[in-house]
């Protein structure tokens, strides 16, 4: 609805400006890449922010969202951060660090990959499969839907946290 799309704009660009604030004050030298405010600033460090990736969840109170923010030096990622604080859940990674997660930096569980080796065995997490259909390839989807033992449209940074942590 309008009144979804008014809130989903207001709420990520509110939540952006908040850190880019935050980052001016803290490291004023640092570029930064914001989904909502694109690119400020030059040099070799950036911050790469999405302030509300879910944000369609968050204007309707489903707890599934995050900020998602990386710093990237000299065009490598070196470290980045998923807080879901509805959740109470927050995912980290560093180059050469290992990734983790957990409820605090105090209490990290590595993440590791998926032992499930075949499709069959598989849980499958989507966004939506309306742009399957779009790009043309919704039968194909929908085959591969149908091959795997468990399927689920959590969508957003969700089916990337479970993926990273097997």
């Amino acid at each position: 609805s309008l009144e979804d799309d008014v809130g989903q704009e207001g709420s990520d660009r509110g939540a952006e400006q908040l850190i880019l604030n935050e980052l001016a004050k803290h490291r004023p030298e640092d570029s930064v890449l914001g989904e909502e405010f694109g690119v400020h600033g030059f040099g070799s460090r950036r911050w790469v922010i999405d302030p509300i990736d879910g944000t369609k969840n968050f204007v309707r109170g489903v707890p599934v969202w995050a900020t998602l923010i990386s710093l990237m030096i000299n065009d490598e990622v070196a470290v980045g951060v998923v807080s879901a604080p509805a959740l109470g859940r927050r995912w980290w990674a560093s180059l050469g660090g290992g990734a983790y997660a957990g409820k605090s930096l105090m209490s990290p569980v590595e993440c590791h990959v998926s032992q499930v080796a075949e499709i069959e065995d598989a849980s499958l997490s989507y966004a939506e499969i309306g742009e399957w259909v779009d790009a043309g390839q919704g039968q194909e989807f929908v085959d591969l839907l149908r091959t795997c033992w468990r399927t689920r449209a959590y969508g957003d940074f969700w089916s990337y946290v479970l993926l990273a942590e097997g």
